[in-house]
C-alpha cells in the first residue's frame, strides 16, 4: 500500500504502540513490559477483543530498523502470530507491506485454521486502511 508519508513517519507510528488501537480494530492495548525506547527482544503484551472475549497474547519485538522494518511475534495457548511491516521509499511517500503468519496450536485451533485464514486477509486490509488514515492526519513533513 502506498502512503504519502516518509518511511520515518510510517515507522514512527508503527513503533509507537500507544496508537496501535487507533488503527488495529480488535486491539484494546499494545504495550511493552518495560519503559524506554523499543528494542529487539523487548517483551510486549497485546490485549484484544475477540467477540465478547478479552484475549491477551505475550510476545517480543523480533526485528526493528527505523524506516525499514518492524516485526513482532506473540503467542497464547491457541496460536502463535508473527507480524511484519516493511517500508520502502517510493516517490513522495512510502510503499508499506504488512504480513501476518498464524500458527495454530492444538487440535481445535488447527480445525479453525481455514476460517482464520479466510478472515485474515480482510482484517489485514482493514488495518492497513486505518493505519494509512491515521498517517494522513500527521503533518506531511513531520519526522
Amino acid at each position: 500500500m502506498f502512503v504519502p508519508r516518509s518511511p520515518e513517519q510510517v515507522f514512527d507510528m508503527l513503533d509507537d504502540f500507544s496508537v496501535t488501537p487507533k488503527w488495529l480494530d480488535r486491539c484494546i492495548r499494545f504495550q511493552k513490559h518495560q519503559p524506554g525506547p523499543n528494542e529487539v527482544g523487548d517483551a510486549v503484551r497485546y490485549v484484544y477483543l475477540d467477540g465478547l472475549r478479552l484475549g491477551v497474547m505475550e510476545g517480543i519485538i523480533t526485528a526493528r530498523c527505523r524506516a525499514e522494518h518492524l516485526s513482532c511475534q506473540y503467542a497464547d495457548r491457541k496460536m502463535t502470530v508473527s507480524i511484519a511491516f516493511r517500508m520502502r521509499p517510493r516517490g513522495p511517500g512510502t510503499y508499506l507491506t504488512h504480513n501476518v503468519d498464524i500458527l495454530p496450536k492444538g487440535f481445535l485451533a488447527r480445525l479453525m485454521a481455514p476460517l482464520i485464514r479466510r478472515t485474515l486477509s480482510a482484517q489485514t486490509t482493514s488495518a492497513m486502511v486505518r493505519l494509512r488514515d491515521c498517517l494522513l492526519h500527521i503533518p506531511l513533513h513531520h519526522s
